[in-house]
């Protein structure tokens, strides 16, 4: 692994985490500044090609993922940034398979995992304010292998953030007092169906309509530092290859780790 760009991408990472956890933004003089440079130095190494196709499927992708306000535009920028420094995690040999399972797609789906393990654990506290069996859902953490924790953390997550959605997300917020890249909760008449994150100018429309106010989602997961835990967890990973095997046992596992 080239040391240079794991370095700068860890560092980039790190500071991605940090500023996103504190404002809840990911900002561009980072991200794009990352992603140009990355593409200079791929191209000085010899690997221009695979950056560039890497990069540009992980800003398609992640466009449309923003575009219905699944991700934020700072953690896809932040995203294509790493795949333009290091674009594969398989060898170019697998073809196209490398290409799919890229290292952007793969912090991406690691990251979604620890992040649903975490807000999880989150979101069941902020419900136990109003009804107490929500500080039970934690519990099975205690009991569960890291591969089975963090699925059933995807499975909680999912089911809390469907089923008690207006209690945990969504907000009304007067026109007035919207920002671009606020997520809208439902489509609104006027906008694009399926738009749901505001731009300058769908702000201006809605005033110019005269709508006073919408629904919004707030309390959002902030992805930043679990993008930073992803990377750094895979970069490991493959800089320490010969113990697969002990890593697929430790996943698998189901001894209770807190008594272990």
């Amino acid at each position: 692994m080239d040391p240079i760009a794991a370095g700068v991408t860890v560092g980039a990472s790190l500071i991605a985490a940090v500023i996103d956890a504190f404002t809840g933004e990911i900002p561009e003089w980072l991200t794009i500044p990352l992603a140009v440079l990355g593409l200079i130095y791929a191209y000085v190494n010899g690997y221009f090609i695979a950056a560039l196709i890497v990069s540009a499927i992980t800003l398609g992708v992640g466009y449309a993922m923003y575009y219905t306000g699944q991700l934020g535009g700072g953690d896809v920028l932040l995203l294509t940034g790493i795949g333009a420094w290091i674009p594969l995690v398989l060898p170019p040999r697998f073809g196209a398979i490398a290409y799919l399972f890229n290292l952007p797609f793969a912090v991406l789906f690691l990251g979604l995992l620890l992040s649903s393990t975490f807000f999880s654990v989150y979101y069941s506290a902020m419900l136990g304010k109003k009804n107490k069996w929500f500080y039970a859902v934690p519990i099975p953490y205690l009991f569960l292998s890291p591969l089975l924790a963090v699925t059933y953390g995807a499975i909680i997550t999912s089911i809390l953030g469907t089923k008690y959605r207006e209690d945990l997300f969504v907000r009304e917020r007067m026109v007035d007092e919207l920002v671009p890249e606020d997520v809208l909760a439902e489509d609104v008449d006027g906008l694009p169906p399926g738009k749901h994150v505001l731009e300058k100018k769908d702000i201006e429309l809605l005033k110019k309509k005269g709508v006073r106010s919408v629904k919004i989602l707030d309390n959002l997961p902030r992805f930043g530092p679990f993008i930073f835990l992803a990377l750094l967890t895979i970069l490991w990973l493959e800089s320490n290859p010969t113990d697969l095997d002990s890593y697929a046992s430790a996943l698998l596992s189901l001894k209770i780790y807190l008594l272990s």
